[in-house]
């Protein structure tokens, strides 16, 4: 398992098929109301506090979502949130749960994909491992904070551009008409190939 904090709020755990054979875990065993499930991310939380001292107050309460990264790994992200947003200590929010049956190929989630960064270091880090000819066009905004890198990937290229950027940022189920709509335009074109350049 990889293992980054985002911020005070927020965690991020990729894991791959064999983290969950190693736990005998299947991922449709991924359901909020299995308790092997709810012990298998209390130790992923154990794991973030020994690594990165992500910790969980008593009073607090946890969402986790969960989105396939590619055939044999996917992104969780734990977000703490404010007393009285669920009846649950860990509530569970897995888009398009029925793709993460076994034996089942890559969710399609298009060659035009969204991703939030918290930050500009995290994405120009992210660019920086981008092979420049897997990506056709893109575009930087920002938006409530956040920096969105939105792509347009050559599809032979897109599980290897989706890996990458699990890494440092949060997938995003939007396209890019909302960004022009509500955020703010940083860079036009080529927003890949110039956030990488910045990358220490």
């Amino acid at each position: 398992m990889k293992i980054r904090k985002i911020n005070e709020d927020k965690v991020q755990i990729i894991i791959t098929n064999q983290d969950l054979e190693e736990r005998d875990f299947k991922k449709w065993e991924l359901m909020p109301i299995s308790p092997k499930a709810q012990e298998f991310f209390q130790d992923i939380l154990d794991m973030a506090y020994e690594e990165c001292g992500f910790e969980i107050e008593e009073d607090s309460q946890l969402m986790v979502e969960a989105y396939p990264l590619s055939i044999d790994s996917f992104v969780v992200v734990m977000t703490k949130v404010k007393p009285g947003y669920g009846n649950e200590h860990i509530s569970f929010f897995l888009p398009n749960q029925q793709d993460c049956e076994e034996d089942e190929e890559l969710p399609e989630r298009g060659t035009s994909q969204v991703w939030a960064f918290s930050d500009l270091e995290a994405c120009s880090q992210a660019c920086s491992r981008i092979e420049p000819d897997y990506v056709e066009a893109s575009s930087l905004y920002k938006l409530e904070g956040e920096y969105c890198l939105a792509l347009s990937v050559l599809p032979e290229r897109q599980p290897s551009v989706t890996a990458v950027l699990g890494e440092y940022g949060d997938w995003v189920s939007c396209d890019e008409a909302y960004l022009k709509e509500y955020g703010l335009l940083l860079i036009a074109r080529d927003a890949v190939i110039n956030m990488a350049s910045m990358a220490r």
